[in-house]
């Protein structure tokens, strides 16, 4: 059996292993390489190093993934010129192109150096993607839709579609609110994420709820609007779906994104494109204060017309005027003249129908007089015959019923307890106040009391033998 010391010359220690280990990975990877892979975090501490996770994917299934570091010696020449660029950090979900070397450490393990991150590659590759989605868009017949669209005739309600609490729009709203008081354009407003992962499905149920909106109370314009930012913060918007709903919506889009040269695929595909939330309320305000002055102008135009058209015609209305005059006058007295005719004929027929009425009326009452005498006399004899039949019916029924109550006062008198009692006859009851009605009963009870019609006796039955 082999001793400790044998054992420990025969293996290696871990720190041994791991340095050789980290002499081969610097022997066969011994320079710095550009690696292409997608951004899943980036972390810049207060200390200035950074951290980044990369991934590699394929058919939607992860198959490469890394730990980087970048210490703040690196980080600022490079996130410098990154934000020189780009105008803004490295932000999940991007791709990059990293300049990579490969460190092992006995202590920390394994993870890349990152030395350089070329910002081209990344705007190259948002690019690529927005040429992507416009030909896709185009393929479908969609990418034109929005411009295809009329002009709104006039603003009476605006959807807007913007982040939570944003600089663009508090300054979009300063002149929105003046004129939805003034009750000349209403705004709506629709709260929506512009940049992470949750941004696509944000501005999407944000767009869904403006259609559904647009179904119940129509509106005249869209407005999708953000706050200026990074450039690379556009990425989040270049989403085919995304552009698939703005490129859809039957009413016209104005996008106001924040940024003057750099676009995004929302921009090309909206009805308008303005540089900033305020150039959008700018160019709904000057357009109503156009439709306004338009509306002016016309109204002033119609009453000059319409003073020209009067000053011009008074001779011919005056004319007009007296012959009109005359023959309402002559109307007037042709129509008072039938009115008296009629009025006569109205009288002499209403003193005709009058008289008919009235003789008509006489007949009536005197055969009513007739009818009710000889119903009175009919009347008068039924109601003696009755009267008789019921004196009649009155003495033979009284008659029965005192026979029945003299029958009944012969039964009472002798059946009544009192006078039987006063017969000499005893009414016998036990202890209890029971009726006793045989001998058994009477031994049963020991104790009887005998009611007579002059008072009560107490008796005690006493059993024995008959001499």
């Amino acid at each position: 059996m082999l001793t400790v010391a044998e054992v420990a010359e025969q293996h290696l220690t871990l720190s041994t292993y791991l340095t050789q280990v980290q002499r081969a990975i610097r022997a066969a990877v011994p320079d710095s390489s550009w690696v292409v892979a997608e951004l899943s975090d980036f972390k810049r501490r207060p200390n200035g190093h950074c951290y980044m996770d990369i991934l590699e994917s394929r058919d939607g299934s992860e198959v490469a993934k890394a730990r980087c570091t970048m210490f703040a010696n690196v980080a600022g020449k490079v996130l410098a010129e990154w934000q020189r660029v780009t105008g803004g950090l490295p932000q999940a979900g991007m791709n990059v192109l990293l300049k990579v070397r490969a460190e092992f450490s006995p202590q920390y393990g394994f993870s890349l150096m990152v030395t350089g991150i070329d910002p081209s590659y990344t705007l190259g590759d948002m690019e690529a993607k927005v040429q992507q989605i416009i030909a896709s868009l185009k393929e479908r017949g969609w990418f034109d839709l929005q411009k295809g669209l009329p002009s709104p005739g006039g603003f009476w309600r605006v959807a807007v579609v913007a982040p939570h609490e944003a600089a663009g729009l508090a300054d979009f709203r300063r002149d929105a609110e003046v004129m939805d008081q003034a009750g000349v354009c209403g705004f709506e407003y629709f709260g929506a994420t512009f940049q992470g992962r949750d941004a696509s499905e944000s501005l999407r149920s944000a767009l869904r709820a403006v259609h559904e909106r647009h179904q119940q109370e129509a509106f005249d314009a869209v407005c999708i609007i953000r706050g200026g930012g990074a450039k690379a913060d556009l990425a989040w918007l270049n989403d085919a779906n995304v552009a698939a709903w703005v490129c859809r919506l039957p009413v016209p889009v104005f996008c106001g994104i924040g940024h003057e040269i750099d676009e995004c695929v929302l921009d090309l595909v909206a009805n308008r494109r303005f540089d900033t939330p305020s150039k959008v309320i700018g160019f709904i305000k000057t357009a109503l204060m156009s439709e306004a002055s338009t509306a002016r102008a016309r109204v002033e135009r119609a009453n000059s017309l319409i003073l020209r058209l009067v000053t011009g015609q008074a001779p011919a209305l005056e004319r007009n005027w007296n012959t009109f005059r005359h023959w309402v006058r002559e109307a007037l007295h042709n129509e008072h003249r039938h009115l008296l005719e009629v009025q006569v004929s109205l009288d002499k027929g209403r003193d005709r129908l009058v008289g008919q009425q009235r003789m008509a009326l006489q007949l009536a009452q005197d055969r009513f007089s007739r009818l009710g005498a000889g119903l009175c006399v009919s009347e008068r004899q039924k109601t003696v015959l009755a009267a008789s039949q019921v004196v009649s019916l009155s003495r033979a029924l009284l008659s029965r019923e005192s026979s029945r109550l003299t029958l009944a006062s012969a039964i009472f008198d002798k059946t009544n307890p009192l006078a039987l009692l006063d017969r000499g006859f005893a009414l016998v009851r036990g202890p209890s106040g029971e009726i006793i009605s045989s001998a058994q009963q009477a031994r049963a009870a020991g104790t009887l009391d005998l009611a007579f019609a002059d008072g009560h006796v107490t008796a005690t039955i006493q059993i024995g033998t008959r001499p």
